[in-house]
């Protein structure tokens, strides 16, 4: 499903002395099946921007089209009920929206709701269950007694079992220590390689934008100051820096390291082995 954004709007609490414009002028295109990553400071429009992505707000002006679905401030919400099958969001901390007593029953919660069978519902939690993970024996277990990385799991299968186009990732890996980042983001990267999804990451760390995606859009003050890929975006870092973001700390050490040999090391060097084949290109005459 392609997605299309076209001059944007949305303003909060719009016709009253409260208005307060989020989003302004926003243009933008992801192709089906890429990997995206929104990257921004704090106040930014990251999060404003993604939950356009399934109508849980709808734009103040402009038009938001995914797929086949078009996204307008005249829209009524029952008409985007289809759509939220078809676009998933994992949010920050999605465990804190495990409800059930069962994680059989979290994860067919949605299907369910969108009107799948029963029988059907609870072979698709099974199988959400695999993608992330998890062995079938948690399924009469209570979520409540789960580790927190099970937990989250837990909720993002309840979201995967609704076999979504496009999946939606706010911050997934808030709150974990780095192995479970690190295995977090592996397993989204296998989904997304796997299940063919468009996935779309909205993310602080500069690492996990610069390894996983292939696409980077940068917001800035409600709109988007530039897209590009990672190449193209962190190629500048000191224009980064001075919007308040943050970039790859390799980004860092080879600017440091070319200051200190008094030489330019090949780009990209996104990542450390991508830094270290730089390096050894560098000193070994341009061959690996």
């Amino acid at each position: 499903m392609d997605i299309i954004f076209e001059q944007v709007e949305h303003i909060y609490h719009a016709n009253s002395p409260f208005a307060q414009r989020a989003l302004y002028d926003v243009d933008l295109s992801i192709a089906s099946g890429t990997y995206v990553a929104i990257i921004g400071h704090t106040g930014s429009g990251k999060s404003t921007l993604l939950q356009h992505l399934n109508g849980l707000l709808q734009p103040t002006n402009g038009t938001v089209m995914i797929g086949e679905h078009t996204i307008t401030k005249a829209i009524k919400p029952k008409q985007l009920k289809p759509l939220r099958r078809k676009v998933g969001i994992v949010f920050q901390f999605p465990e804190h929206q495990l409800f059930e007593e069962t994680v059989e029953k979290d994860v067919c919660f949605g299907p369910l709701n969108f009107g799948v069978p029963e029988e059907e519902a609870k072979k698709k939690a099974k199988e959400a269950l695999s993608l992330v993970g998890l062995p079938e024996e948690v399924l009469n277990q209570s979520p409540f007694d789960l580790s927190g990385g099970q937990m989250r799991r837990v909720a993002i299968a309840g979201i995967l079992a609704m076999e979504p186009d496009v999946i939606v990732l706010d911050e997934p890996t808030a709150g974990l220590d780095p192995r479970g980042r690190k295995e977090m983001m592996e397993m989204f990267a296998r989904l997304h390689r796997e299940k063919k999804l468009t996935t779309i990451l909205v993310t602080h760390s500069m690492e996990d934008a610069a390894k996983y995606a292939d696409h980077l859009i940068v917001m800035h003050k409600g709109t988007v100051w530039k897209t590009g890929t990672p190449q193209q975006i962190f190629h500048d870092p000191d224009a980064l820096l001075q919007l308040g973001l943050d970039v790859p700390e390799t980004v860092l050490l080879k600017r440091k390291l070319e200051e200190k040999i008094g030489r330019e090391i090949p780009s990209p060097c996104l990542t450390i082995d991508q830094l270290v084949d730089g390096i050894k290109k560098l000193f070994s005459g341009g061959n690996p």
